[in-house]
């Protein structure tokens, strides 16, 4: 008896889930010129509403609405995941003519923690580059389209890998000195750098895997026995 329970409890552990989304936000349902703030999760920078970001139509990857990130905007959704492995995905469309500098930031500690950052993407319009902020790789940014950008993350050697238009872009630590967490997205617009409005859409955070926790261990331990 205690093999065949065994052999399915081995089986536990090697199996891991279909992807399924624990979070998305496609902005569709909310009013049309609203903030972010107060929304769906969203929150200016350190819950300050000076920092929101504004549903618009003016472009969209899934209709009619999209969140257009202005140059005051600094917009974040908190998280509280860890373990396993994810993976993030966001539509982005930046304009010709767009100026200044615009940032997809992940962070494994936010307010009211330390902050720490693991992901810092940098698009450097004046320079037409997209550009890791960690690793310094760039790659030219594509205007007048929606482009993916994708960073799976993985808590196994606290690491992550961050793509660009399905293109691999660059692989880094995901926390030196934080925690194995992702604590928050940050859609993040420089003001030093007279950044002009770019937009976002179809986000979504998907865990691929989870670790076995502590507690189902012990319980497969004590069917076992």
């Amino acid at each position: 008896m205690k093999s065949a329970l065994f052999t399915a409890c081995a089986a536990l552990l090697v199996l891991a889930p279909m992807a399924v989304a624990d979070w998305s936000d496609n902005f569709d349902s909310y009013v049309l010129g609203s903030g972010l703030h107060g929304q769906g999760g969203w929150e200016g920078w350190q819950g300050d509403s000076t920092y929101d970001a504004y549903v618009s139509d003016l472009q969209a990857c899934s209709s009619p609405h999209s969140a257009a990130i202005t140059p005051t905007s600094d917009i974040v959704h908190p998280f509280a995941d860890s373990l396993g492995e994810w993976e993030m995905t966001a539509w982005c469309y930046i304009p010709t003519g767009s100026a200044g500098d615009q940032y997809f930031i992940m962070l494994n500690q936010y307010y009211p923690d330390p902050n720490n950052w693991s992901v810092q993407l940098q698009f450097d319009s004046d320079a037409g580059n997209v550009i890791d902020y960690y690793s310094s790789s760039t790659t030219p940014i594509i205007n007048d389209q929606w482009v993916e950008v994708k960073v799976e993350i993985h808590f196994s050697n606290s690491t992550y890998d961050l793509y660009y238009n399905g293109a691999f872009l660059a692989s880094w630590n995901w926390q030196t000195g934080g925690s194995d967490k992702i604590a928050a997205l940050d859609l993040f617009a420089d003001p030093t750098s007279s950044p002009t409005t770019i937009f976002w859409d179809d986000l979504e955070l998907v865990q691929t895997s989870i670790a076995l926790q502590q507690s189902t261990w012990g319980g497969i331990k004590a069917i076992m026995q």
